[in-house]
């Protein structure tokens, strides 16, 4: 049975614990401190619009991944651009309040989507939270995910249309990925309500312009 964890990460960790007991001991909150400061200190980055799965109209560009295909995980995000990735049940939220990194913990979803835990409380697919597109680029780097697929395909060509079904939704069958199945069936509705609206006009216009071509 393969390990759950690459050796290249448990290479990562055994250098960070060896290095921390030359210093006097192993303190995960040492560990942690560490990597926000880290944190801190990364340099800025020109603004883009994520990334990508319609390629062309996005931009995903795996530097380094050593996480294994179809893997089951918990994703804490601290801030945009910033997630720690955990076993399934790392990040749960009985166990949350004991997590050294638990005040700048923001949500939690699991490898599904599903929202354990917010502390963000944003409704939007532009702005940071667990409808930030952010979290579906993740789940389609990760995952592969079906749904994370769909929904950045319609972010790419339908995004207004898309924030205005999440506005409206009221989270009662679920809060994070769970809706996004309800919101693009919304916004597909949309979409050909308002096509549907416009060819009548349309035919009409080209009638009008023929016959006065005409007379």
């Amino acid at each position: 049975q393969a390990d759950y964890i690459t050796q290249e990460v448990k290479d990562c960790v055994a250098r960070e614990l060896a290095e921390l007991k030359t210093r006097g001991g192993v303190d995960p909150t040492n560990i942690c401190t560490n990597f926000l400061a880290a944190i801190a200190r990364r340099p800025a980055v020109d603004e883009t619009n994520g990334a990508s799965l319609a390629q062309e109209e996005l931009d995903i560009r795996v530097q380094v991944n050593q996480v294994r295909q179809s893997p089951q995980y918990t994703l804490a995000a601290l801030q945009e651009g910033i997630y720690v990735i955990g076993m399934k049940d790392q990040f749960n939220v009985h166990d949350l309040a004991g997590h050294p990194l638990h005040g700048r913990i923001q949500y939690v979803a699991d490898d599904m989507g599903f929202v354990l835990y917010d502390a963000a409380g944003a409704k939007h697919v532009d702005e940071f939270g667990p409808y930030y597109v952010e979290q579906y680029i993740l789940m389609e780097i990760l995952s592969k995910h079906e749904v994370a697929h769909n929904m950045l395909n319609y972010y790419v060509k339908h995004r207004q249309k898309l924030q205005a079904s999440l506005e409206s939704y009221d989270e009662s069958q679920g809060q994070g990925f769970i809706c996004w199945r309800f919101l693009m069936n919304e916004a597909v509705r949309a979409v050909a309500a308002e096509t549907a609206a416009k060819t009548p006009a349309d035919t009409a216009a080209a009638a009008a312009a023929a016959a006065a071509a005409t007379s």
